[in-house]
């Protein structure tokens, strides 16, 4: 009987590590691979280079991370990743490449990106804490006199060019390869393996840094790449939150916003919303419920992220 209880106590650990494997497919000390949640974990920095001619670009930054060789000076982020690494990774997320941006000469307009919309974040450490923003709120449109709103980036895994290592003389790789560009601010430019998909990005010298959150030069953080993937959350809010109007609150912003889901009160004074939607609009209620009605007083939140069910049609007020 004990070698059968061996043998099982065997199993049960292979079966476990299986599910870790799967879950962290694979990481070599600067690119992690979370396959269940669609996402990946870069180590790098803020770049060190970032306004190192300043003089000539006035401070305008053109990308929001580049590998090790790319064009740091005007990079955000520069990542221990290569842009190939990150290719790499995405594709054992089993997510294909779309298509780059272009230029019609007949009808003599922009083409935009197409591809899988993911949502970049970034961490990093500050009085023993973690910060986290999304990346866009290390971006300034000073044109707009406004940070970067939350976008969902293209992932066009960028345009394809000849490759000169190649002894095949129609051997063609991406572009990002060779540039080492990975997030792009501006829409047009298919040396990227991502795009920026606000209209406004086809300008010119639009974007700078945003002085008022970004940490110093240098500081190691964490960029993290997913998927903008349909998911429920679950949340329960605290403080003065019953008989102020806020499930009707929660209702009025979830139609705007797009998600589906409810608001319950719950007898211990707490307020219970479930939503469905993709993750960045999900993002988006949960702001709006960090905030509350103006009489209400919101004192702690709890999220818990769960599978899409998509058996919710419209948003409702539950008694």
């Amino acid at each position: 009987m004990k070698y059968i209880f061996y043998l099982c106590s065997l199993i049960l650990i292979l079966c476990i590590g299986i599910m870790f494997i799967s879950n962290f497919a694979w990481t070599d000390g600067h690119i992690e691979i979370v396959e269940e949640e669609q996402k990946i974990i870069l180590k790098g920095e803020i770049s060190k280079a970032l306004g190192q001619y300043d003089d000539d670009l006035k401070g305008v930054v053109e990308y929001i991370a580049c590998g090790p060789t790319g064009k740091v000076y005007e990079s955000i982020i520069t990542t221990e990743a290569s842009a190939k690494d990150v290719y790499e990774a995405i594709n054992k997320l089993k997510i294909k490449p779309g298509t780059p941006p272009d230029y019609d000469a007949e009808k003599g307009g922009h083409v935009p990106p197409t591809g899988t919309k993911f949502l970049l974040s970034v961490e990093w450490e500050e009085d023993d804490k973690t910060v986290s923003v999304r990346a866009e709120e290390l971006i300034y449109n000073f044109k707009a006199d406004k940070p970067l709103p939350p976008v969902d980036w293209i992932y066009s895994g960028s345009r394809v060019i000849p490759d000169l290592d190649s002894d095949d003389e129609d051997a063609m790789i991406p572009h990002a390869f060779m540039a080492n560009h990975i997030v792009a601010l501006k829409q047009t430019d298919g040396s990227a393996l991502f795009q920026n998909p606000l209209p406004e990005s086809v300008e010119e010298n639009l974007y700078k840094k945003n002085d008022d959150i970004m940490p110093k030069l240098g500081t190691p953080i964490r960029l993290v790449i997913e998927v903008n993937r349909k998911m429920q959350i679950f949340v329960l809010i605290s403080g003065k939150v019953q008989g102020v109007g806020f499930r009707n609150f929660t209702r009025t912003n979830a139609k705007q916003i797009g998600v589906y889901g409810y608001a319950k009160n719950l007898a211990n004074g707490k307020v219970e919303v479930v939503a469905e939607g993709e993750k960045l609009k999900l993002n988006a209620l949960i702001e709006k419920l960090r905030q509350g009605p103006r009489s209400s007083r919101v004192d702690a939140i709890e999220i818990e992220e769960r599978k899409f069910t998509g058996e919710y049609e419209t948003f409702g007020v539950r008694y």
